[in-house]
């Protein structure tokens, strides 16, 4: 009987321990284990969720981030790649074409009217400009590429991309197998460019068991984390000793955001996430939210 239980323990051990970790179980757990009242991320304040389906959209929404030189929101779209200008209640101003993409998975801001794409497929950072009056955005007219050759790291699954322009610094993630944050400093300034993998970030969002979205805040030095599979925001002090974290099933409101893809926030402090097929979700509030 003794040896029946052994085997039975030896061989569906490893069986139960792969789907836990598969399914992410794991990381949820240590999540609702160690997570407390303090960690979070919006407490003991008025705040307002807000989600929208945005209709002019039909599918494979991935990213977004703000224009504070014109206070408007961009997002953009892997297939079909197009990139969308919003208000900051989800209404769409205008649609922008891409051409000569293959994957587009993020968009940032930078200054004026340049902005930096993510392409997952191409592995690579294109720097275009999108004016008042831009309708169509050729890869072939980029102002500037970067591409992240493999042979720094493998498995690239690029998924969100960040700017520091205090800095001149790309903060980069590739989603999971593994979990990366890269850093790539003096690209933009045309610099001595340095290519670093941020290790302590990745060690402090252990809830996290893929990173979707990140997005720099350079005012309060933080960054906010987000991941599709745990459903999670996290948000890492530039001191790395603290994190903080917005659990997103835990809202009826937010909780419908079932594939969140890209994160940023406003000058105000509110933020804005999106994902697919086409959701927009806002968290507002009177005061900044830090």
């Amino acid at each position: 009987m003794y040896k029946k239980f052994l085997l039975f323990f030896i061989i569906f051990c490893p069986f139960l321990f792969s789907i836990i970790h598969y399914t992410d179980i794991d990381d949820k757990l240590v999540f609702r284990i160690f997570h407390t009242q303090k960690d979070n991320l919006i407490n003991d304040i008025e705040f307002n969720y807000k989600v929208k389906v945005i209709e002019e959209i039909p599918n494979n929404l991935s990213g977004i981030t703000f224009n504070e030189n014109i206070n408007t929101l961009f997002v953009i779209t892997n297939s079909p790649r197009d990139i969308y200008e919003l208000d900051k209640n989800g209404e769409v101003l205008r649609k922008i074409d891409l051409k000569g993409f293959r994957d587009t998975e993020d968009i940032t801001y930078i200054k004026e009217n340049i902005f930096a794409i993510l392409d997952e497929e191409l592995s690579s950072i294109f720097i275009v400009e999108i004016d008042n009056d831009t309708k169509v955005v050729h890869r072939e007219n980029s102002l500037k590429e970067f591409n992240l050759d493999y042979r720094y790291f493998e498995n690239f699954g690029l998924e969100g991309i960040s700017y520091d322009k205090v800095e001149d610094e790309f903060y980069i993630v590739n989603e999971r197998s593994p979990k990366k944050i890269i850093s790539i400093k003096g690209f933009m300034t045309d610099s001595n460019i340095k290519i670093k993998d941020k290790e302590e970030l990745e060690f402090n969002n252990v809830y996290l068991s893929d990173f979707s979205a990140i997005h720099y805040d350079e005012v309060m030095r933080r960054f906010y984390i987000l991941s599709d599979e745990s459903k999670i925001l996290g948000r890492v002090d530039e001191q790395i000793d603290f994190s903080k974290y917005l659990d997103l099933s835990n809202n009826k409101i937010s909780s419908q955001m079932t594939n969140p893809e890209g994160i940023t926030k406003d000058k105000e402090g509110n933020i804005y996430i999106v994902g697919e097929p086409n959701l927009f979700l806002s968290i507002k509030r009177d005061k900044v939210l830090n």
